[in-house]
């Protein structure tokens, strides 16, 4: 485990210092602290597990840590640290298997797996997703604004509310806020003590919740931009905007787990003494 440290120590430290903040992915400087924190949650079950756990099937571990070597590797030649990085996720997958079993990695599956949001889309692939949702976060805007009698209007990605233009940018589609809630509310759903299939369920709700959070705050952006002028609208609030997401959809989370365990609650049959 050492080895692996310092294997990717140099890598992590480019990320940290400066690939994140250059590609807007700020998200991932909490993804590795979490799933350490997750892992040492973990320990005494990790600890239970070992004990129990048998030989068989650990072998099965050496061609998947092989092929995360391999992955490395080429990403380091390569000089593509987001290689480098998701190559990760079948090295320690494969080193927990190789020493500890299958019964281990079932432990620590969702930790390793957590790891995957480290690594960002390629610029291609997150134009072709934010563009879109800039479009439909723009249109739904001046469809709820129009039906409430509000001066607005709407060119492209040019949002015209009484004498004041507001410009749908990429940060405006909310994919980043998007990304670090489901980072979010990912490990809390982990975390939360209800059953898989509702685990499930309550994981199908964030990515609508987070969506619902940012239209409500485009929407509030435009609203504060028609009474108090587009320097309010661009100063704090902009900033204090992606907190206000952050509170919707955790606490959309806390009432959508509440209404399932009430849902159970109700459906379960009294005690007959």
């Amino acid at each position: 485990w050492i080895m692996v440290a310092v294997l990717y120590s140099p890598t992590f430290l480019h990320l940290y210092s400066v690939k994140w903040e250059a590609l807007d992915y700020t998200h991932a400087y909490f993804i590795l602290p979490v799933s350490l924190y997750l892992v040492w949650s973990k320990r005494n079950q990790i600890k239970d597990t070992i004990q129990d756990t048998r030989a068989e099937g650990k072998l099965f571990g050496l061609p998947i840590l092989l092929f995360g070597i391999l992955m490395f590797v080429f990403g380091w030649r390569q000089i593509y640290h987001l290689i480098s990085i998701l190559s990760l996720i079948p090295v320690l997958t494969g080193l927990i298997i190789y020493l500890y079993g299958t019964r281990v990695m079932k432990v620590l599956w969702f930790p390793v797996v957590y790891l995957l949001l480290l690594v960002p889309p390629p610029l291609g692939i997150l134009d072709s997703i934010t563009l879109p949702m800039r479009h439909g976060i723009s249109s739904a805007t001046e469809i709820l604004l129009e039906l409430a009698q509000y001066p607005i209007s709407r060119d492209g990605l040019l949002l015209t509310i009484g004498y004041n233009d507001i410009y749908m940018g990429q940060p405006c589609s909310g994919f980043r806020s998007l990304i670090t809630l489901l980072s979010l509310g990912l490990v809390y759903v982990y975390i939360s003590k209800i059953s898989i299939p509702k685990k499930f369920i309550l994981s199908a709700f964030i990515v609508p919740l987070a969506l619902v959070g940012n239209l409500f705050r485009v929407i509030t952006l435009c609203l504060i931009t028609f009474y108090f002028g587009e320097k309010a609208g661009q100063g704090f609030f902009h900033n204090f905007s992606g907190i206000v997401m952050f509170i919707i959809t955790i606490i959309g989370l806390i009432g959508i787990e509440s209404l399932l365990e009430k849902m159970s609650t109700s459906e379960s049959p009294p005690i007959v003494k």
